[in-house]
């Protein structure tokens, strides 16, 4: 039975070696675990900020769009003057002017007189 032993002897130490890999592989699991669990946190707070910057953006723009559109209007009114001008589509109204009326003349008042003062100060001697 001498070989029994042998054999017990090393199925205990496999047994030991086996569970020694799987505490290892369980605690690499679980740091990798914490790891991903902060990356994931790190990666919404990112998600987060480029929302509010894609909002903000986006806001921009909208208000350069709508800049855009009234520039183009703008334009498009002023070609449509200046096709008239050319072709002679327009009509010249005259408006008759009228001048200003004249301003009303202020009267002015007389400021009223203040008390007298002294006409002299008193002498002073020096020395």
């Amino acid at each position: 039975m001498p070989g029994m032993e042998v054999s017990l002897s090393s199925f205990w130490i496999v047994a030991i070696m086996i569970c020694v890999i799987l505490l290892i592989l369980v605690a690499q699991i679980s740091h990798f675990y914490a790891k991903f669990q902060e990356f994931r946190k790190d990666y919404e707070a990112n998600m987060i900020g480029l929302a509010g910057q894609l909002k903000k953006l986006q806001t921009t723009l909208s208000e350069q769009l709508g800049e855009q559109r009234r520039e183009i209007r703008i334009i498009n009114e002023l070609v449509e003057l200046k096709r008239a001008e050319l072709t002679g589509d327009f009509e010249i109204v005259e408006e008759p002017v009228t001048p200003p009326p004249a301003p009303e003349p202020v009267q002015e008042t007389p400021a009223p007189e203040l008390p007298k003062a002294a006409s002299k100060f008193p002498n002073i001697n020096i020395g």
